[in-house]
């Protein structure tokens, strides 16, 4: 079962204060948890009774980083998780990490703007584009 939850995994306090602005902004009801490392992400797992509706992951995280975090949801939860979409986001991107994303079934890669307004635009795109699709109600 999936909450309406929207999970940002990412270290950097004031990335997470533009991400409530902006959620604040547009008004969303979609309830953002926010997780600011790997480890915090593996222990919640174990305890959370409803996966989220969306990860947005960054990938550079202190310790593990985004891509293994990836690979290990897959590995240990991947009957959650098969509907949750999974989006990396982060300052900058090698064609490699894009395709290495690409590769661990992630939904999309964004780069994080520097303008609010385009990230707000951003968000606004990726939350309209998951609300609006039909997901499975379980994981198959």
């Amino acid at each position: 079962m999936q909450s309406q939850a929207v999970w940002i995994i990412d270290g950097d306090l004031d990335d997470q204060e533009v991400v409530k602005h902006v959620w604040q902004e547009l008004k969303l009801s979609n309830e953002l948890v926010f997780l600011e490392s790997a480890d915090q992400v593996i222990k919640t797992l174990e305890h959370v009774d409803h996966a989220p509706f969306i990860i947005i992951c960054e990938l550079n995280l202190p310790g593990i980083d985004g891509f293994e975090l990836r690979r290990l949801m897959l590995e240990k939860h991947q009957k959650r998780f098969t509907s949750v979409p999974f989006i990396f986001w982060t300052t900058q991107a090698s064609e490699q990490q894009v395709e290495k994303a690409y590769n661990l079934s992630a939904h999309g890669l964004f780069i994080k703007d520097s303008s609010f307004d385009q990230l707000k635009s951003t968000f606004m795109t990726i939350i309209n584009y998951w609300l609006k699709s039909r997901m499975p109600s379980k994981s198959v």
